[in-house]
């Protein structure tokens, strides 16, 4: 997922597995966005729960796989 950052407006990448991490904190912590810091000026960038889910559209949370696995 490329992402520019709102303050330096330099250019920077969440690889697919920081995606999915984020995706789980906002699921289990109830949070409406993702702070992404920065790699060049260290500062947050809020990226919300949409703008993540369309970056991963295969990802499903840990507790709709728990309940999709258990047999009937």
């Amino acid at each position: 997922m490329q992402i520019r950052c709102n303050h330096c407006h330099k250019p920077f990448a969440l690889r697919k597995e920081e995606v999915f991490a984020a995706l789980e904190a906002i699921q289990e912590q109830n949070l409406h966005h993702y702070n992404a810091y920065c790699p060049h000026c260290r500062r947050a960038n809020r990226i919300s729960r949409t703008e993540l889910q369309h970056a991963a559209p295969e990802w499903k949370s840990a507790k709709q796989e728990d309940v999709s696995s258990k047999p009937a």
